[in-house]
Protein backbone atom coordinates (compact mmCIF):
# COMPACT_ATOMS: atom_id res chain seq x y z
CA UNK A 1 0.00 0.00 0.00
CA UNK A 2 1.25 3.81 -0.93
CA UNK A 3 2.63 5.69 2.33
CA UNK A 4 1.84 8.72 0.32
CA UNK A 5 -0.13 11.45 2.18
CA UNK A 6 -3.02 11.33 0.91
CA UNK A 7 -6.34 13.72 1.45
CA UNK A 8 -9.81 12.93 0.75
CA UNK A 9 -12.62 14.94 0.77
CA UNK A 10 -16.16 14.53 0.84
CA UNK A 11 -19.13 15.88 -0.52
CA UNK A 12 -22.32 15.48 2.04
CA UNK A 13 -25.65 15.39 0.54
CA UNK A 14 -26.10 12.82 -2.13
CA UNK A 15 -22.28 11.29 -1.46
CA UNK A 16 -22.52 10.14 2.23
CA UNK A 17 -26.23 10.67 2.74
CA UNK A 18 -29.15 10.92 1.02
CA UNK A 19 -32.84 12.44 1.92
CA UNK A 20 -35.76 9.92 1.89
CA UNK A 21 -39.81 10.32 2.60
CA UNK A 22 -41.95 13.43 2.64
CA UNK A 23 -39.22 14.90 5.20
CA UNK A 24 -36.48 14.52 2.98
CA UNK A 25 -33.78 16.98 4.63
CA UNK A 26 -36.36 18.67 6.90
CA UNK A 27 -34.74 20.25 9.09
CA UNK A 28 -31.95 21.92 6.77
CA UNK A 29 -34.86 23.05 4.87
CA UNK A 30 -36.43 24.72 7.90
CA UNK A 31 -33.75 26.71 8.42
CA UNK A 32 -33.71 27.93 5.17
CA UNK A 33 -37.47 28.79 5.71
CA UNK A 34 -36.54 30.62 8.95
CA UNK A 35 -33.54 32.17 7.35
CA UNK A 36 -35.80 34.30 5.04
CA UNK A 37 -38.51 34.68 7.54
CA UNK A 38 -36.50 36.08 9.83
CA UNK A 39 -34.22 38.95 7.80
CA UNK A 40 -36.33 39.29 5.14
CA UNK A 41 -40.08 38.74 6.41
CA UNK A 42 -40.97 36.27 2.98
CA UNK A 43 -42.44 33.07 3.15
CA UNK A 44 -41.25 30.69 1.28
CA UNK A 45 -38.72 27.19 0.97
CA UNK A 46 -35.71 26.80 -1.38
CA UNK A 47 -37.50 24.76 -3.44
CA UNK A 48 -38.88 27.42 -5.64
CA UNK A 49 -35.52 27.37 -7.72
CA UNK A 50 -33.34 24.40 -8.94
CA UNK A 51 -30.62 23.90 -5.75
CA UNK A 52 -28.86 20.71 -6.10
CA UNK A 53 -25.45 20.93 -6.49
CA UNK A 54 -25.38 24.42 -5.04
CA UNK A 55 -24.01 25.72 -2.04
CA UNK A 56 -26.02 27.09 1.31
CA UNK A 57 -25.02 31.17 0.73
CA UNK A 58 -25.70 30.72 -3.57
CA UNK A 59 -29.08 28.97 -2.74
CA UNK A 60 -30.14 31.80 -0.17
CA UNK A 61 -28.65 34.76 -2.71
CA UNK A 62 -30.88 32.79 -5.90
CA UNK A 63 -33.90 32.63 -3.75
CA UNK A 64 -34.01 36.28 -3.00
CA UNK A 65 -33.13 37.44 -6.46
CA UNK A 66 -36.50 34.92 -7.38
CA UNK A 67 -38.47 36.86 -5.05
CA UNK A 68 -37.31 39.95 -6.47
CA UNK A 69 -34.84 41.29 -3.53
CA UNK A 70 -32.04 43.36 -5.46
CA UNK A 71 -28.30 41.61 -5.32
CA UNK A 72 -26.54 43.63 -3.75
CA UNK A 73 -28.92 43.90 -0.77
CA UNK A 74 -28.78 40.16 -0.80
CA UNK A 75 -25.38 39.97 -0.21
CA UNK A 76 -25.22 42.47 2.41
CA UNK A 77 -27.47 40.79 4.06
CA UNK A 78 -25.90 37.28 3.49
CA UNK A 79 -24.21 36.75 7.49
CA UNK A 80 -27.56 37.51 9.23
CA UNK A 81 -29.38 34.30 6.48
CA UNK A 82 -26.23 32.38 7.30
CA UNK A 83 -26.19 32.80 11.59
CA UNK A 84 -30.52 32.74 11.42
CA UNK A 85 -29.54 29.12 9.84
CA UNK A 86 -27.22 28.31 12.06
CA UNK A 87 -28.73 29.29 15.23
CA UNK A 88 -31.84 27.69 14.11
CA UNK A 89 -30.21 24.24 12.80
CA UNK A 90 -28.65 23.72 15.71
CA UNK A 91 -31.63 24.74 18.19
CA UNK A 92 -33.07 21.76 16.56
CA UNK A 93 -30.25 19.47 16.14
CA UNK A 94 -31.62 16.61 17.78
CA UNK A 95 -34.04 16.54 14.27
CA UNK A 96 -30.76 16.63 12.25
CA UNK A 97 -31.92 12.92 11.06
CA UNK A 98 -35.12 13.41 10.16
CA UNK A 99 -35.47 12.77 6.45
CA UNK A 100 -31.17 11.82 5.50
CA UNK A 101 -30.11 7.60 5.87
CA UNK A 102 -26.34 7.13 5.49
CA UNK A 103 -25.83 5.68 2.07
CA UNK A 104 -24.84 2.02 1.84
CA UNK A 105 -20.85 1.77 1.82
CA UNK A 106 -19.73 4.73 3.80
CA UNK A 107 -19.44 4.16 7.10
CA UNK A 108 -17.17 0.70 6.32
CA UNK A 109 -15.22 3.24 3.71
CA UNK A 110 -14.79 5.97 6.43
CA UNK A 111 -13.74 3.09 8.83
CA UNK A 112 -11.18 1.75 6.88
CA UNK A 113 -9.67 5.30 5.53
CA UNK A 114 -9.99 6.16 9.20
CA UNK A 115 -7.60 2.96 10.66
CA UNK A 116 -4.90 4.47 8.29
CA UNK A 117 -2.42 7.46 9.35
CA UNK A 118 -1.40 8.79 6.53
CA UNK A 119 -4.70 9.66 5.29
CA UNK A 120 -6.70 12.65 6.04
CA UNK A 121 -10.34 12.99 5.45
CA UNK A 122 -12.62 15.55 5.64
CA UNK A 123 -15.31 17.28 4.85
CA UNK A 124 -16.30 19.94 1.14
CA UNK A 125 -19.52 20.94 1.38
CA UNK A 126 -22.23 23.49 0.05
CA UNK A 127 -23.19 23.12 3.93
CA UNK A 128 -22.85 25.61 6.58
CA UNK A 129 -20.07 24.10 8.57
CA UNK A 130 -22.39 23.93 12.09
CA UNK A 131 -24.62 22.51 9.88
CA UNK A 132 -22.38 19.81 7.98
CA UNK A 133 -21.01 18.41 11.29
CA UNK A 134 -24.48 18.03 13.10
CA UNK A 135 -25.30 16.24 10.51
CA UNK A 136 -22.08 13.88 10.76
CA UNK A 137 -22.65 13.89 14.43
CA UNK A 138 -26.75 13.17 14.23
CA UNK A 139 -26.00 10.05 11.60
CA UNK A 140 -23.07 8.62 13.57
CA UNK A 141 -20.23 9.24 11.30
CA UNK A 142 -18.26 12.59 12.92
CA UNK A 143 -16.29 10.24 14.63
CA UNK A 144 -15.09 8.27 11.51
CA UNK A 145 -13.40 11.95 9.69
CA UNK A 146 -9.89 13.15 10.49
CA UNK A 147 -8.92 15.37 13.99
CA UNK A 148 -9.12 18.30 14.37
CA UNK A 149 -11.82 17.93 12.07
CA UNK A 150 -11.39 20.17 8.36
CA UNK A 151 -12.88 20.82 5.25
CA UNK A 152 -14.63 23.45 3.06
CA UNK A 153 -17.84 24.53 3.61
CA UNK A 154 -20.56 27.10 2.16
CA UNK A 155 -19.60 29.23 5.22
CA UNK A 156 -16.04 29.81 4.02
CA UNK A 157 -16.41 31.41 0.58
CA UNK A 158 -19.50 32.97 -1.44
CA UNK A 159 -18.75 35.00 -5.06
CA UNK A 160 -22.85 35.80 -4.83
CA UNK A 161 -22.52 35.29 -8.34
CA UNK A 162 -26.32 34.13 -9.77
CA UNK A 163 -25.21 32.54 -12.64
CA UNK A 164 -26.26 28.81 -11.98
CA UNK A 165 -23.61 27.48 -14.35
CA UNK A 166 -20.97 29.11 -12.97
CA UNK A 167 -21.45 27.56 -9.12
CA UNK A 168 -19.32 25.38 -9.94
CA UNK A 169 -16.66 27.90 -9.48
CA UNK A 170 -17.54 28.59 -5.44
CA UNK A 171 -16.92 24.83 -5.11
CA UNK A 172 -13.62 24.70 -6.45
CA UNK A 173 -12.73 26.94 -3.83
CA UNK A 174 -13.69 25.14 -1.17
CA UNK A 175 -11.87 21.76 -2.50
CA UNK A 176 -9.06 24.19 -2.29
CA UNK A 177 -9.77 25.38 1.26
CA UNK A 178 -9.91 22.08 2.26
CA UNK A 179 -6.87 20.63 0.78
CA UNK A 180 -5.16 23.83 2.74
CA UNK A 181 -7.01 23.04 6.09
CA UNK A 182 -6.11 20.15 5.34
CA UNK A 183 -2.26 19.99 4.14
CA UNK A 184 -2.01 22.45 7.66
CA UNK A 185 -2.39 19.40 10.32
CA UNK A 186 -0.57 16.83 8.34
CA UNK A 187 2.95 15.82 7.31
CA UNK A 188 2.53 16.97 3.47
CA UNK A 189 -0.34 15.75 0.80
CA UNK A 190 0.88 13.78 -2.47
CA UNK A 191 -2.13 12.72 -3.32
CA UNK A 192 -5.93 13.98 -3.71
CA UNK A 193 -9.13 13.46 -4.02
CA UNK A 194 -12.81 14.80 -3.82
CA UNK A 195 -15.53 12.79 -3.90
CA UNK A 196 -19.01 14.01 -5.04
CA UNK A 197 -22.50 13.00 -7.26
CA UNK A 198 -22.63 16.49 -8.60
CA UNK A 199 -21.28 17.62 -11.94
CA UNK A 200 -20.40 20.75 -9.79
CA UNK A 201 -18.39 18.64 -7.68
CA UNK A 202 -16.45 16.69 -10.68
CA UNK A 203 -15.74 19.98 -12.29
CA UNK A 204 -14.85 21.78 -9.36
CA UNK A 205 -12.47 18.89 -8.11
CA UNK A 206 -10.71 19.46 -11.69
CA UNK A 207 -10.30 23.03 -11.30
CA UNK A 208 -9.24 23.01 -7.57
CA UNK A 209 -6.06 19.98 -8.56
CA UNK A 210 -7.64 17.21 -7.09
CA UNK A 211 -8.77 13.86 -8.41
CA UNK A 212 -12.62 13.59 -8.99
CA UNK A 213 -14.15 10.27 -8.09
CA UNK A 214 -17.98 11.18 -9.03
CA UNK A 215 -20.98 8.70 -7.50
CA UNK A 216 -24.37 8.15 -9.43
CA UNK A 217 -26.09 8.22 -5.81
CA UNK A 218 -27.80 11.35 -6.64
CA UNK A 219 -29.90 12.61 -9.01
CA UNK A 220 -27.51 12.99 -12.03
CA UNK A 221 -26.52 10.56 -14.11
CA UNK A 222 -23.25 9.10 -15.63
CA UNK A 223 -23.06 11.26 -18.73
CA UNK A 224 -23.81 14.23 -16.36
CA UNK A 225 -20.83 13.55 -14.31
CA UNK A 226 -18.21 12.41 -17.40
CA UNK A 227 -19.23 15.43 -19.61
CA UNK A 228 -18.55 17.59 -16.67
CA UNK A 229 -14.85 16.43 -16.50
CA UNK A 230 -13.89 13.44 -18.53
CA UNK A 231 -11.03 12.60 -16.22
CA UNK A 232 -13.43 11.88 -12.91
CA UNK A 233 -13.75 8.47 -12.32
CA UNK A 234 -17.39 7.31 -11.51
CA UNK A 235 -18.86 4.37 -9.86
CA UNK A 236 -22.28 3.65 -9.43
CA UNK A 237 -21.50 4.21 -5.15
CA UNK A 238 -19.54 3.47 -2.38
CA UNK A 239 -19.91 -0.01 -1.68
CA UNK A 240 -17.22 -2.01 -2.87
CA UNK A 241 -15.00 -0.74 -0.09
CA UNK A 242 -11.58 -2.25 -1.90
CA UNK A 243 -12.22 -0.74 -5.56
CA UNK A 244 -12.97 2.70 -3.94
CA UNK A 245 -9.59 2.41 -1.68
CA UNK A 246 -7.44 1.29 -4.56
CA UNK A 247 -8.93 4.53 -6.30
CA UNK A 248 -8.29 6.68 -3.53
CA UNK A 249 -4.78 5.20 -2.18
CA UNK A 250 -3.36 5.24 -5.88
CA UNK A 251 -3.45 0.86 -5.81
CA UNK A 252 -5.02 1.03 -9.21
CA UNK A 253 -4.02 3.70 -11.68
CA UNK A 254 -6.60 6.59 -11.71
Amino acid sequence: MTTEGVLVSFDVDGTLVRSVGEDANKLHKEAFATAFSRVFSIDTTIDVIPHHGSTDPLILLKVLEYHGIEATHAMEKLPDMQAAMIDYFIEHKCRAAIGLEVLPGVEKLLEELQSMDHVHVGLCTGNLEPIAWAKMDALGLKDMFTTPHFGGFGSDYCSGSLVSTDSWKDRAELVRIAYSRGLNQSNGIQRRFHVGDAPMDVMAAKHAGSHALGLLTGIFSRDDLSTANPEAIILDDLCDTEKVLDILLGRVSS
